[in-house]
């Protein structure tokens, strides 16, 4: 019974006595002189394992797709439209001789003109618009020159009203152009034809 107390007792010093993994410096794993010691362990290892192919379409239990050459041919019974320009109210700016006697009429006109600005606007009978406002830049300098933002209008022979809003400056006119319905412009519909 002796011997087996005097086993157990060296075995337990033995294992008290063994360095383990507490966060201090131990010898036995950075040597004398405090440096690491690398060893293999975790190191990677490169196992080739390609990426073989395998040709397994899905064919969703049918077999493969087989593509009808028969063109689609619609029922008599669905309804088909076509669309068709209605004409809208009479263009009473267009009409013959309108513009013969030159008698338009200006019905209203704005003007402010300033050494360094101006603005103006304009209106005429015959619903042509236009409006301006402009300042100099840089005066006195090479670079001297005026910037201008504004915008004019007509109804044209179509019954649209034609827009073009510009901006006038160092970098050239830049105007952008809207097309807008009018009661003179008519409009499209779609129409039965069956």
């Amino acid at each position: 019974m002796l011997s087996f107390k005097f086993v157990v007792v060296i075995c337990v010093a033995a294992v008290a006595a063994s360095p383990i993994e507490d966060g201090r410096w131990n010898p036995y794993k950075y040597g004398d002189n405090g440096k690491y010691i690398p060893s293999d362990e975790g190191k990677y290892i490169h196992i080739p394992n390609p990426y073989i192919h395998i040709d397994n379409p899905y064919d969703g239990g049918y077999g493969p797709y087989a593509h009808d050459y028969e063109p689609y041919i619609s029922e008599a019974s669905v309804d088909q439209y076509r669309l068709v320009q209605y004409s809208g109210e009479d263009n009473p700016f267009y009409k013959p001789g309108y513009y013969k006697n030159n008698g338009i009429k200006i019905i209203k006109q704005n003007h402010n003109y300033k050494e360094d600005k101006y603005d103006f606007d304009f209106e005429t009978e015959n619903k042509i618009r236009a409006e301006e406002k402009a300042v100099l830049k840089n005066p006195n300098t090479i670079d001297e020159g005026i910037a201008s933002q504004g915008f004019y209008e007509y109804i044209g022979p179509d019954g649209f009203m034609y827009r073009v809003d510009y901006t006038a400056d160092e970098k050239g006119f830049r105007p952008t152009v809207k097309r807008l319905a009018t009661p003179y412009s008519g409009k499209w519909i779609y129409e039965k034809v069956n």
